[in-house]
């Protein structure tokens, strides 16, 4: 078997149909770099299915297609097509001539041919599979492959050795099996969660079952009674109900009559008040005359006065200004004369203050010159003085170092003595103190090692509390957390619960028939309280339904015009009615509908396949928008978004109660058990905690403190005595160190002494007659000074009166200069207050003429406004008469009035409540009716029963029917097709368990074919392994040397045999052990052609497609490589990519590839002496 040809176009660089023709020896195909040869070799991966474009050289698979040049447009759609001649048989196909074509068109559309017919990719791959000729089998190798099967690193290496055992085909089984394992595991799984949830339903419904026996059983005397009470009731209303209507028509004809009577008083009255109006109009009009004359008379008395007083304030003005003015004169003339006195004055203080300069001069001189003479003798008394007090310093020192030196030699030989004495006890006390030290060093050693031992046990006790402490704080605050998690699902509890007892949200119309109507409509619900659904799902459900979850649902026709009656009767709005018996019994539900999310009882299947089933629910509304749905399905995201069927759009922010009423109950039970959940983990943290604070507790910190800081205390006492011990002995021997040199020091200064007292007597005489001759001077010096004082103190005084006599004169010559100008000043003001006044003056006595002149022009106009207002008070007088005899009359109108509409009222309360009695008996009546219509669905005149016996009264009837609806109530909600329901999840149980055992046979069977398999592929793995093993140590060293080291080794310890790496070990001649990767290029290529090569020995290839694997050998493995190639070219097609000479000798038949246009690659022959 082998490639018969190849054909190409508009592949990569083969814009152009190529054909290549090959025969079943050595072909190849030579060319310069970058003209497009490896491009075949691309085609044949590609054709056989490769799917990988990194391995065709491309990024992406759309770019085999030729993409254009600057002369060519590009191309739509690139082919190839490979044929084989099958001659052996060895693909598992009936042709002996198969060719294989791919096509891959831009739109990224592909098809797969096999012998012109359409096949899958699966179908290629499947064919070639095991053969060596697969796209990722050994059949194709390129250099890079070279060194990525050294490598290994996806375990490539591992690939070869199993295409060669033939594995492939049992892996892709074991894959297959392994994922039908992995869904029958799955499928159990599920098939286990729903017979648990069946289990549970079918106990439930068996329960529900029992109930409903027992509850019909109570219906059934109830409704017997119930129809028999009503039925007895509602005659007895009828027959007190006409007595009461003819009351009623009497009563009516009576206020009819006093209707009559009032309407007509009524219009006598309206006239009256007519006339009435005339007349207290006529009276408003003189009231209003009067009061407009009695204004104007106030106005102008009021103008008169006004005018007189501005005349009186004008002429008290001109009086006061007159004096001012007469006052500003007198005070003007004495003003000047005081400025006349004052410049006259100045002219004499000028003259004597000139005589007081001179005279304060003259003093100033002498009494300087005095006060220097007795400075300087001040002085000269003050140096004697010193130095007589220096001359008595030393003599009183040379007296008192006489002194002491006489008292010294009197003293040394009893200090002498005394410090011998001093010495011995001192060396006692050191004794004693030592003998002591040596006790305190063994109790400060014991009561240390008992504060290591105390410190030691509180360090302990410390590190427990904090645990302790720790661990309470933890506690508490999970106490804290669980506390307000439980408040919170409490709050979110109470609210659902308080929302489902309310009905707030839904219409008036809704509220009124649950809440008001419930009894009479036992089956009644909304669309929100029949699905429920997790919390994932619940927003998309209410967005999706809306207002269809306020819609009731009720089983029949009969109901919903029954309701509809009642809501009409009573105004209570619209509602929407769903009756069940009108429905299908199933309806289209398409695959990733709302329906399959959403739970609902039984009954409702049909109702929520109805609403549910077309509508498609998406993780978002970006994958909803961009999806394609039919025209009658609609979409909703889990956020809310909706596209309904005509593709309208609803969207927008959500409420943070959004998917709140939906599945009210089920998140009941949830927050419920949540509640419980969480009050016993309170309760055991809560003993917890008690348990850690009693333990805590128990640690009595502070009593181990005291005893530590007491022996602490205790150490310090005994410190604070060693040291007290030491101090003492140091002390004690500085006193003896330093009475032992006081001795000899008073031994060697004795002798001193009475040299010194000898040398003092001369010097102190000396001194004595120097202090006299000192004294002396200072007796004439202080007699001088005496005299100087008094010469002093005469020219001070005779200074200092001159200063004051001429300060004086200065301060009077200064005051008489501002006496002068605050004259000037006042004088000033005082004749602009003058021309002031007389000008206000002027201006005064013209407003006192204009006033005058107002005051006799208002004086005219108020005797003509009086004359006026006498006539107007009388026409007030006559109109105000007129309107109080018409208004007696109205008066007496009224009265009757009152009367009549007394009696009306009487009547009409009479008749109110003879209207609310017949009301009252109809309301029971209708209530009667509809009891018996929605209970029964009958009238009451269809209604037959027996009537109550004469033992049974109204009364026990009544207790009778109250203790059967309490035992119905007591029963609760009553299913009554639990029976029905039961007998069908009886039989769906019993199914689900039949599946689970086909499905846990079908696991052991795929269990034994997955081992089956593992060994079967084990086995032919290891047994071609070892062949493979023995032809690689062969061909390795036909390449390179007998005496060179190889082996192929199989991990060991892997946790998969069919996936133990294999490791290639190449010890060329004169090198030490290493791994391949330290081998040379050549060395590397050799060994891979080696593996090649044996694994062929084991399981050849029909062909071998080789691109320039040769590059990296010399010369002389070239020899050995083409030499091998030539051995082995008798089983195997080799078709070689290559630039070297010597490989190209070998070839049977030789094609050239050029690029004679950029971008466009052609095939050319190639003569064989050329290459020669």
């Amino acid at each position: 078997m082998y490639i018969s040809e190849l054909e190409l176009q508009g592949f990569k660089s083969f814009a152009h149909a190529t054909k290549v023709s090959f025969d079943s020896g050595i072909t190849s195909i030579v060319g310069p770099n970058g003209c497009g040869k490896s491009n075949i070799v691309d085609a044949l991966r590609w054709v056989l299915g490769e799917q990988r474009p990194s391995l065709l050289r491309s990024s992406a698979m759309s770019n085999v297609i030729f993409n254009g040049t600057a002369k060519k447009k590009a191309l739509g759609m690139a082919e190839v097509s490979l044929t084989f001649v099958n001659d052996k048989g060895i693909l598992p196909i009936e042709y002996s001539e198969l060719t294989i074509t791919r096509r891959l068109y831009r739109s990224g559309d592909s098809e797969y041919l096999i012998n012109g017919t359409s096949c899958r990719l699966k179908d290629i791959m499947e064919l070639f599979m095991d053969t060596g000729m697969g796209s990722d089998a050994y059949s194709v190798i390129e250099l890079k492959m070279v060194e990525e099967i050294l490598n290994d690193k996806n375990n490539d290496r591992r690939k070869l050795f199993e295409e060669a055992a033939g594995v492939t085909r049992y892996k892709d089984q074991r894959k297959r099996s392994l994922r039908k394992l992995e869904e029958t595991r799955k499928d159990l799984q599920r098939i286990d969660d729903l017979l648990i949830e069946l289990r549970k339903k079918t106990r439930s419904l068996e329960i529900q079952a029992e109930k409903a026996i027992k509850a019909k059983g109570y219906k059934k005397e109830l409704e017997k009674l119930d129809k028999a009470l009503t039925l007895y009731d509602y005659q007895r209303i009828q027959q007190e109900l006409n007595p009461l209507i003819e009351r009623i028509n009497s009563a009516e004809l009576e206020k009819n009559e006093l209707q009559q009577k009032l309407n007509s008083l009524e219009t006598n009255d309206e006239q009256a008040r007519k006339a009435l109006l005339e007349k207290e109009r006529a009276q408003a009009e003189a009231q209003r005359r009067v009061q407009s004359l009695a204004e104007a008379v106030q106005e102008a008395t009021t103008q008169i006065r006004i005018a007189q007083q501005k005349i009186e304030s004008e002429e008290k003005v001109l009086s006061e200004y007159k004096k001012d003015i007469e006052q500003g004169n007198k005070d003007l003339a004495e003003l000047q004369k005081v400025r006349t006195h004052s410049q006259e004055k100045l002219e004499e203080f000028a003259t004597e203050q000139a005589q007081s300069e001179k005279s304060l001069e003259d003093s100033r001189v002498i009494y300087s010159q005095t006060q220097q003479q007795y400075s300087k003798v001040r002085h000269e008394i003050y140096e004697l003085e010193v130095q007589i007090s220096a001359a008595k310093n030393e003599l009183s020192k040379l007296q008192a170092r006489r002194i002491k030196i006489e008292s010294k030699l009197e003293n040394t030989e009893g200090n002498l003595e005394r410090i011998e004495a001093e010495i011995n006890n001192l060396n006692n006390e050191i004794a004693t103190i030592a003998k002591h030290q040596s006790q305190v060093d063994e109790q400060l050693e014991t009561k240390l090692s008992q504060r290591n031992q105390q410190e030691k046990l509180l360090e302990e006790a410390r590190v427990k509390k904090e645990q302790f402490a720790h661990t309470q704080n933890e506690t508490r605050d999970q106490i804290r957390s669980l506390k307000s998690d439980l408040a919170s699902a409490e709050s979110e509890c109470h609210l659902l619960q308080d929302l489902v007892a309310s009905n707030e949200a839904y219409p008036s119309s809704v509220q009124y028939l649950l809440e008001e109507q419930r009894f009479n409509f036992k089956n009644m619900t909304t669309v929100s309280d029949i699905f429920s659904t997790d919390e994932t799902y619940a927003i998309a459900l209410e967005s999706a339904l809306g207002p269809i979850l306020n819609y009731l649902v009720v089983d029949t026709m009969d109901e919903v015009l029954a309701a509809t009656k009642l809501l009409k009767d009573h105004k209570k709005g619209l509602a929407t009615f769903i009756p069940l018996q009108l429905l299908a019994a199933t309806y289209d539900v398409a695959d990733g509908s709302l329906f399959h999310h959403v739970n609902s009882k039984t009954k409702y299947s049909a109702l929520k396949q109805l609403l549910l089933g077309n509508i498609l629910v998406f993780e978002d509304a970006e994958l909803m928008n961009k999806s394609k749905l039919k025209k009658e399905w609609s979409s909703v995201s889990l956020q809310g978004d909706v596209r309904n069927q005509y593709s309208f759009y609803t969207s927008g922010s959500k409420s943070t109660h959004a998917g709140i009423r939906v599945s009210l109950n089920t998140k009941i039970e949830r927050l419920e058990k949540k509640q419980i959940k969480i009050q016993k983990e309170l309760h055991k943290l809560t003993e917890y905690l008690e348990q850690i604070q009693s333990k805590s507790s128990h640690i009595d910190l502070p009593s181990l403190n005291k005893v530590l800081k007491d022996l602490e205390q205790q150490i310090r006492t005994l410190e604070q005595q060693k040291h007290s011990m030491s101090s003492k002995v140091q002390v004690y021997q500085k006193n003896i160190t330093n009475q032992v040199k006081g001795k000899n020091s008073l031994q060697s200064n004795e002798g001193n002494a009475q040299q010194e007292l000898a040398n003092i007597a001369p010097s102190q005489k000396e001194i004595e007659q120097k202090l006299d001759r000192f004294n002396h001077k200072l007796e004439q010096q202080k007699s001088l000074l005496e005299s100087l004082e008094e010469q002093r103190s005469g020219a001070q005084s005779r200074y200092n009166d001159a200063q004051l006599k001429h300060q004086d004169i200065t301060n009077k010559i200064e005051n008489h200069e501002r006496e002068i100008q605050r004259a000037q000043i006042s004088i000033n003001e005082v004749e602009q207050r003058i021309r002031r006044r007389e000008e206000r003056i002027d201006k005064a006595n013209e407003h006192i003429n204009t006033n005058t002149e107002q005051v006799t022009s208002s004086k005219d106009k108020l005797a003509q406004s009086n004359t006026k207002k006498e006539k107007a008070d009388q026409v007030l007088s006559e109109t105000q008469e007129a309107a109080a005899i018409e208004r007696g009359s109205i008066n007496e109108i009224e009265k009757q009035l009152k009367e009549i509409r007394r009696q009306k009222e009487v009547n009409i309360e009479l008749v109110h409540h003879l209207n609310m009695a017949k009301e009252k008996m109809d309301l029971q009546s209708e209530r009667l009716r509809d009891h018996v219509w929605e209970s029964y669905g009958l009238l009451i005149k269809q209604l037959q029963t027996e009537p109550l016996s004469e033992k049974e009264s109204p009364k026990e009837v009544k207790e009778r029917i109250s203790w059967l609806k309490q035992k119905v109530n007591s029963l609760g909600e009553v299913n009554p097709l639990a029976i029905e329901e039961y007998e069908e999840e009886s039989k769906r149980l019993n199914f689900y368990k039949e599946q689970i055992e086909d499905l846990t046979k079908a696991e052991i069977q795929l269990l034994e074919t997955i081992d089956e398999i593992n060994t079967t592929a084990t086995e032919r793995f290891n047994q071609t392994f070892e062949k493979v093993r023995e032809n690689f140590q062969i061909v390795f060293k036909s390449l390179f040397s007998a005496d060179d080291l190889c082996d192929l080794i199989i991990e060991e310890d892997a946790e998969d045999p069919l996936e133990a790496r294999i490791e290639i070990k190449a010890q060329p001649r004169g090198k030490r052990p290493s791994g391949i990767s330290q081998l040379s290029g050549g060395e590397k290529t050799l060994t891979a052609i080696a593996l090649l090569f044996a694994i062929y020995l084991v399981k050849p290839s029909p062909f071998c497609v080789l691109d320039e694997v040769d590059a990296p050998l010399d010369d002389a493995n070239i020899e050995r490589f083409a030499k091998m190639i030539k051995e082995f070219s008798n089983d195997t097609q080799f078709i070689i990519i290559t630039h070297n000479k010597k490989t190209m000798s070998k070839a049977e038949m030789m094609y050239g590839v050029t690029m004679p246009e950029t971008g466009i690659s052609r095939l050319v022959g190639v003569r064989m002496e050329d290459v020669a």
